[in-house]
């Protein structure tokens, strides 16, 4: 069954599992990805200062699409065009996640016309890093490893440390071992320490929060309007 695919109007017609295949080889790129670089946090850089090119994107492909000239690199340039216009989260999430299903569109447009192809790993190219606490190295060493580290300037280990923040978040939420909370407790103090806020402060501040706001003791849960 046909389905219309963007503001330009792509026909397409999909191929049984071609979906499934493409969004493997997209799953096996990203574990790829984590496994080079772990998680990695950045600021979005998207925002109003990119509506101007959003809209000549828009244009171009709407001349295209007219003119019978309709390629997957318009589609895929309005899309992304689209998303760094965005700096609502919201919003940005929602045409991000257009410009991916376009990506992955054209992939399974390829696959039809040319073949499925296996997909390469591109697993070298970089070292992995990641951010460990400071006597990591040390037991490396006592077990007979030979560990090769570096330090991070300020604005790196900032960023690091946010990407940190969420992994050991996520090792909580995966596993629901109260000793992971103490990892990112430890992760907290040290963004704390960043911004001049010793352990004492941070405390005191999130005292004053909980006389102001509450806690979450009463398990409380607040039903919002639709």
């Amino acid at each position: 069954m046909g389905r219309r695919l963007t503001s330009c109007g792509m026909e397409d017609v999909e191929a049984p599992g071609s979906l499934a295949r493409v969004l493997a080889d997209v799953e096996s790129e990203r574990e790829a990805q984590d496994r080079m670089w772990g998680v990695q946090e950045f600021p979005d850089g998207s925002g109003p200062e990119f509506v101007e090119d959003a809209e000549e994107a828009k244009r171009v492909c709407a001349t295209a699409w007219q003119r019978g000239e309709l390629t997957w690199r318009h589609i895929l340039a309005e899309e992304f065009f689209e998303a760094l216009a965005e700096s609502d989260p919201a919003a940005l999430r929602g045409e991000l996640v257009q410009t991916a299903a376009v990506a992955v569109k054209w992939i399974q447009s390829l696959d039809r016309r040319h073949g499925t192809t296996p997909h390469r790993i591109k697993d070298g190219g970089g070292s992995a890093e990641k951010l460990v606490r400071d006597r990591i190295p040390e037991i490396i060493r006592a077990a007979g490893g030979q560990p090769e580290t570096r330090a991070a300037d300020p604005g790196e280990h900032k960023e690091r440390l946010r990407a940190k923040l969420i992994e050991e978040a996520g090792e909580y939420i995966a596993s629901g071992d109260p000793e992971e909370l103490g990892d990112v407790l430890e992760v907290v103090h040290a963004l704390a320490a960043i911004h001049g806020i010793s352990p004492a402060e941070l405390e005191h501040r999130r005292s004053i929060k909980a006389a102001e706001r509450g806690a979450f003791n009463q398990r409380l849960v607040l039903r919002l309007r639709q």
